[in-house]
């Protein structure tokens, strides 16, 4: 197949192949007519010729509008990461913000987990001082599960 220069040649080359027998084709034509005819002919002939050429235009024009986002609105949105991760690894994330968050959550929800992953009694996380209702610190979290982690 040839490249996309080489297409262009050959395809300038046959429109002006075309253009040229198509010219021939119309000096017999218009001399056959009647001269009352002939004014009527050449404005069709032009009216085609512009209405080809506008065409033309408009589709090279759509051809490149397509090619790229004249807006960051237009544009496609990126994809998210939300749609690669696993809903399990989600949900637990979503755990761990909200405990840290929330000693009321973390007491009910979390801290019961890692007990029952434990088999066994884990020290309680010390409050947060200054903050009533926050639950433990992601590194107090961190070491809990590391130390589930540990035992057998």
């Amino acid at each position: 197949m040839p490249s996309h220069p080489e297409r262009s040649r050959y395809r300038f080359a046959a429109s002006g192949l075309l253009a040229v027998v198509l010219v021939l084709a119309a000096i017999p034509a218009y001399l056959t007519l009647e001269p009352s005819w002939r004014s009527l002919v050449v404005r069709l002939a032009c009216a085609v010729i512009v209405a080809a050429g506008c065409v033309r235009v408009i589709r090279g024009v759509r051809r490149s509008i397509e090619g790229y986002a004249s807006s960051a609105l237009d544009a496609p949105p990126p994809v998210s990461l939300a749609e690669a991760l696993d809903d399990r690894f989600l949900r637990l994330r979503d755990e761990l913000v909200f405990s840290t968050r929330s000693r009321r959550y973390f007491d009910a929800i979390l801290w019961p987990r890692l007990l029952r992953l434990a088999d066994a009694n884990l020290p309680p996380p010390a409050e947060r001082r200054g903050r009533r209702r926050g639950g433990p610190s992601l590194s107090t979290l961190e070491h809990l599960i590391a130390e589930v982690e540990k035992r057998p």
